[in-house]
């Protein structure tokens, strides 16, 4: 079986694997696979910070197979740095046996189905960050992995049975009404062709912060949700929680005025 879930952002948010958020994963083996769809965010610090070791550690132990797409929040350096094997029938970049870094624009074989792979996305944030430390131009692709993903299409005959990415095409952000923020990025514009060509069963994305459907579109965005992706059913204890914003201003109206 394949889950799938949204950004994990390293430490802040990587104990929703854990079994009080996923009891379903202590019934799983080392043929299911769980998929993070970006912002992955444990290969942060160089070195690694004890915590963030021993997260990686504690995912190496879980009894199933952690795979993530890379995001935009991600230091570059390291993952480009891992090791290389032939895993899924295509590269991959190795954290350990089971944490594994699917690559930009490969089809890779998951539990029987094709998956079309491609991470990445522009940071709104960039200003704010510092080179090198906390945001890395690699966010977006090289001129080879946009081609590296045409190329594997083809080979596929434009026919795949998922597609897994970090951002979504440039018609879903505006069907969110989140286009206004998140212009310009290459990476959606690059994945609404895509769209418009391929032919495919489902779609998976994060990096949105929603939890977010389009049946029409075949096309599952996540945020916090960790949902089975056969049956596409939310599986995780804590689900649909609202954007990050809304819960300030809900925190924000119940606090009580000074006096009070």
């Amino acid at each position: 079986m394949i889950f799938l879930t949204g950004d994990t952002h390293g430490l802040l948010e990587i104990d929703r694997l854990g079994t009080a958020n996923f009891p379903l994963g202590e019934r799983l083996g080392r043929n299911d696979l769980v998929v993070i769809l970006g912002d992955f965010g444990l290969l942060w610090s160089d070195p690694p910070r004890a915590e963030e070791r021993l997260a990686l550690r504690r995912l190496e132990e879980s009894p199933w197979t952690t795979l993530f797409v890379d995001g935009n929040h991600e230091n570059f350096s390291m993952l480009d740095a891992l090791p290389e094997e032939e895993r899924f029938g295509a590269p991959v970049g190795v954290v350990s046996p089971h944490v594994l870094h699917l690559r930009r624009g490969y089809v890779y074989t998951l539990a029987g189905k094709r998956c079309f792979v491609f991470g990445g996305a522009r940071s709104v944030d960039r200003k704010g960050r510092t080179r090198g430390r906390s945001w890395w131009p690699e966010e977006i692709p090289s001129a080879e992995e946009y081609r590296r993903g045409l190329d594997s299409l083809e080979a596929s005959e434009w026919s795949v049975d998922w597609i897994l990415t970090h951002t979504a095409p440039n018609h879903i952000l505006q069907a969110l009404d989140l286009h206004k923020y998140l212009h310009g990025d290459p990476v959606s514009a690059y994945l609404d062709e895509i769209y418009k060509e391929v032919s495919y069963q489902k779609w998976f994305c994060g990096h949105l912060h929603r939890n977010s459907r389009f049946a029409k579109d075949r096309i599952h965005v996540l945020r916090e949700n960790i949902v089975n992706g056969d049956t596409e059913e939310t599986v995780s204890v804590e689900r649909d929680r609202p954007p990050l914003r809304e819960r300030i201003r809900a925190i924000t109206r119940l606090r009580p005025l000074e006096g009070d």
